[in-house]
């Protein structure tokens, strides 16, 4: 066989295999980083039937994701979690800035995460707000002015709050007599489980701590030193006497902390 004819031959050859090889490629892969209050399995199935890609989900605690994005940024494609992970994530240069135009329903978000207001005449809430680290200003850095350029995408809202098993506990009456006090209520001893999640977990901390009147912050959204060392203290003098049980990192851990005696 001549040269030319083994050419021939391997190409021809090769024309007979193309068609299988193209309809046994491999769907693009998404690996999604995040937490489990999300990345939910039946989210995960739809998706990937919708949109005909593999999707990867790892779920793991808050802080644990946050730590495994900003030391390894190439171990995930797409990262999911709670607004205030952004700054150390774009300090550590774990994420690249997104840009408005390439979000098709980006006009159908509501001015919550824009603006930091549901409403124009809504009141600003204590504490951070997700609109003050939204946009890519010029010099690299994150703050207020719409540049068209996002460091995250939002989409999900939700409300922090403390749960009880009522079949441990009496039901309160909302707004009444249910208060973030019983978190550290003597009468819960070794019953009160905090969230491994630093934003979260001190916040509610500072809730039961005010709300028992042990003590008082002049602006609970900006503790100062004085006042986290004086709620630290509190905690300290709580965890000595065993008041509190544990952690959790998950809701599904925390429905399963409740249930449990």
């Amino acid at each position: 066989m001549t040269e030319f004819d083994r050419r021939k031959f391997i190409k021809g050859s090769l024309a007979g295999l193309s068609a299988p090889f193209i309809l046994g490629a491999k769907k693009p892969v998404l690996r999604v980083l995040g937490t489990h209050v999300t990345l939910q399995e039946k989210l995960r199935q739809m998706a990937m039937k919708d949109l005909n890609i593999e999707l990867q989900f790892e779920a793991q605690g808050s802080a644990a994701v946050l730590q495994k994005a900003a030391a390894n940024p190439k171990s995930f494609d797409l990262y999911e979690q709670w607004s205030d992970s952004i700054n150390v994530l774009w300090q550590a240069k774990a994420i690249q800035p997104i840009d408005v135009k390439e979000l098709k329903y980006w006009s159908e978000i509501n001015e919550l995460p824009k603006t930091g207001k549901i409403s124009p005449k809504a009141k600003i809430g204590a504490g951070d707000s997700p609109n003050k680290i939204l946009f890519v200003q010029e010099d690299g850095s994150l703050g207020l002015k719409d540049t068209g350029k996002i460091s995250f995408m939002p989409y999900v809202h939700n409300t922090d709050s403390f749960g009880y098993n009522t079949q441990k506990i009496p039901k309160g009456v909302a707004y009444e007599t249910e208060s973030w006090a019983w978190l550290l209520d003597e009468k819960y001893k070794g019953k009160v489980g905090l969230v491994n999640a630093p934003t979260i977990g001190v916040f509610d901390a500072a809730l039961a701590a005010q709300g028992a009147g042990l003590m008082e912050f002049q602006d609970i959204g900006n503790m100062t030193v004085a006042e986290i060392d004086k709620l630290f203290s509190i905690l300290k003098k709580k965890k000595q006497e065993g008041h509190f049980s544990g952690f959790w990192t998950s809701v599904p851990q925390s429905v399963e902390y409740m249930a449990s005696d």
